[in-house]
């Protein structure tokens, strides 16, 4: 591993939820955010989850919605470098903002799937 004091750019530890998503938001898993700067993040993704050259990452405690490069992967751990430089930016463009609604509309619908079984569920188990 890097030391942070050998990069040009110093990483803050952190522990954040984030999402990571391509095909235009179709497909999306859930990660981690290890440690982040203003280029780029390192993420904790599961070794199952297989992650195309370029995609979209959701860190939303942060208010980055940005389009990211994947720089290398070993085992769990993903680097990642912001194209856009989005993390530095201090209001979400046009852009970041079409792609949180992709994610969010996303979301939704799956919960909304979710939810519709469990009033299947529900209404099958009162009747009985």
């Amino acid at each position: 591993m890097v030391d942070n004091r050998d990069r040009a750019i110093v990483r803050q530890r952190t522990f954040l939820n984030a999402r990571i998503s391509y095909g235009d938001g179709a497909i999306s898993t859930e990660c981690t955010v290890l440690q982040l700067s203003a280029k780029g993040a390192l993420l904790s993704v599961a070794e199952s989850v297989a992650l195309t050259d370029e995609f979209e990452v959701a860190i939303p405690q942060k208010g980055i919605f940005s389009r990211a490069r994947l720089v290398r992967r070993r085992d769990e751990q993903a680097g990642i470098e912001f194209v856009d430089g989005a993390a530095a930016a201090s209001a979400p463009s046009v852009e970041d903002q079409k792609m949180r609604l992709r994610i969010l509309t996303t979301e939704n619908a799956k919960l909304k799937a979710q939810l519709g079984v469990l009033l299947q569920q529900v209404h099958r188990l009162t009747q009985e």
